[in-house]
């Protein structure tokens, strides 16, 4: 409620000085998703809770209406430079906040008495999703500050506050963001030697990060308020103290190669990479087809499977513009036969979404809803991978945290705590990889 009441402040903040200095908003490839936004909810089942959102969710037509708009704005143009600074401070005064939690400690007692609930951000998806942008955002950031200055030193130590804070969380899809910020940073790194040395040191900063996370069990396990978990039992096998050999092993090997001249082969690593990217998933899938269940991911295999069984259900037309925003539980509790099965798996317990975030913009959106997000979110992620070299801090700042976001809805969904950030992202990264903001700079992307 308290997003959407600021954002109708800023929004028509927004209009009146756009009407005062006549200025047009440029909706580009965000019109897609207006597109089948609008057509999704002229169509809806519920229109009242497509438009303002399922209660204590809110995230119906009225907040996508305030995300697109936002992110359209930024798209045109805003010179953030320095402002990131602050934003800071208040994702790594949470981070703070939920570590403590972690470990019994409640500076401002907020969910106390529930170890799902974590910080200010509330139930442990939620504050993932949260971290799925900001801990990306920070790595993005101190990957292009210049190296061993007294930003960098900061940036690095808002980076192993959030990162020791989604370590210790509890949820395992904490992984997926890890790995998909690194693999991507990775990736970028590859085609610049100076990228590729900056993702060495933040490779070392996750091993530090992880180094700590095994100290704090160590000396403090008996506080630790959740159950033991794969990220938990990563830190205490010593990976850490790997990452961190690897990583300094790995950059001197780099330093040398410099020292002699020899020539980066581009695209070379990128074969390489692409090889081992395949193999590993082909494994990850191998591995997850052997032990998926209905109790996969925490009940997430009944969720997935109902969830699917649930449209293939739904007739042709509903298949393609959705049930409508955030009307997944007003269709599904409203049927009789699908009611009565989530209430008898769930034990009474309310289900609001999929657990999927693309398998919730299916029921809800439709397929042109979910097309239109993969395109845009396709579309950004290609232009940043692909800008300049005088772009490419910014671009990586901005790609790290869509990508993880992307990845992490993989097992979890849209909340007004994490996607309205992956717009105003995606906003910005239009803006900055535009032909005409070449001014735009690494010095600029620095700052």
């Amino acid at each position: 409620m308290l997003f959407l009441m600021l954002g109708g402040v800023f929004f028509a903040a927004c209009v009146i000085t756009m009407l005062r200095f006549k200025l047009r908003l440029n909706i580009g490839v965000f019109g897609a998703l207006l597109f089948s936004g609008v057509t999704t909810f002229i169509f809806s089942v519920d229109k009242k809770t497509a438009f303002l959102g399922l209660d204590g969710w809110r995230m119906g037509f009225l907040s996508f209406l305030f995300i697109i708009f936002f992110a359209c704005v930024l798209s045109d143009g805003i010179e953030v430079k320095r402002a990131y600074a602050t934003v800071l401070l208040i994702p790594f005064a949470i981070s703070i906040l939920a570590i403590l939690g972690r470990f019994g400690i409640y500076p401002l007692g907020v969910s106390a008495s529930d170890g799902s609930f974590l910080s200010t951000i509330g139930n442990i998806n939620w504050f993932t999703a949260y971290l799925s942008i900001f801990v990306p955002f920070g790595v993005g950031i101190a990957a292009t500050k210049k190296r061993f200055s007294l930003e960098f030193f900061i940036c690095e130590t808002y980076v192993i506050a959030g990162t020791v804070a989604l370590l210790v969380q509890g949820s395992e899809s904490g992984l997926l963001i890890i790995a998909g910020t690194y693999l991507l940073l990775l990736f970028m790194g590859l085609s610049d030697r100076e990228l590729f040395k900056a993702f060495l040191i933040q490779l070392f900063t996750l091993g530090i990060a992880m180094a700590s996370v095994y100290l704090l069990i160590f000396f403090f396990g008996k506080r630790y308020t959740y159950e033991d978990n794969l990220l938990i039992r990563l830190c205490m096998h010593h990976i850490g103290i790997v990452l961190m050999a690897l990583a300094l092993f790995v950059y001197r090997l780099t330093r040398f190669m410099e020292e002699v001249s020899y020539q980066w082969k581009k695209n070379l690593y990128k074969k390489f990479f692409f090889v081992l990217t395949i193999i590993g998933a082909v494994a990850a899938a191998i591995f997850i087809f052997g032990i998926y269940g209905d109790d996969f991911g925490n009940g997430r295999g009944i969720i997935w499977r109902m969830s699917l069984d649930m449209y293939a259900g739904l007739d042709p037309f509903r298949k393609i513009v959705g049930v409508g925003q955030d009307c997944f539980y007003s269709y599904a509790y409203g049927n009789p036969f699908w009611s009565e099965s989530f209430i008898n798996v769930f034990d009474g317990n309310r289900l609001t979404n999929a657990h999927n975030m693309y398998l919730t913009l299916l029921i809800e959106n439709g397929a042109i809803g979910l097309l239109s997000y993969l395109f845009v979110f396709g579309h950004v992620l290609f232009k940043l991978i692909k800008a300049e070299d005088k772009k490419k801090h910014a671009a990586v700042i901005c790609a790290l945290p869509i990508f993880a976001y992307l990845i992490n809805g993989l097992v979890s969904f849209s909340t007004v705590v994490s996607t309205p950030y992956a717009f105003l992202l995606l906003g910005y990264s239009l803006y900055i990889t535009k032909e005409e903001s070449s001014d735009i700079t690494q010095d600029q992307a620095r700052e």
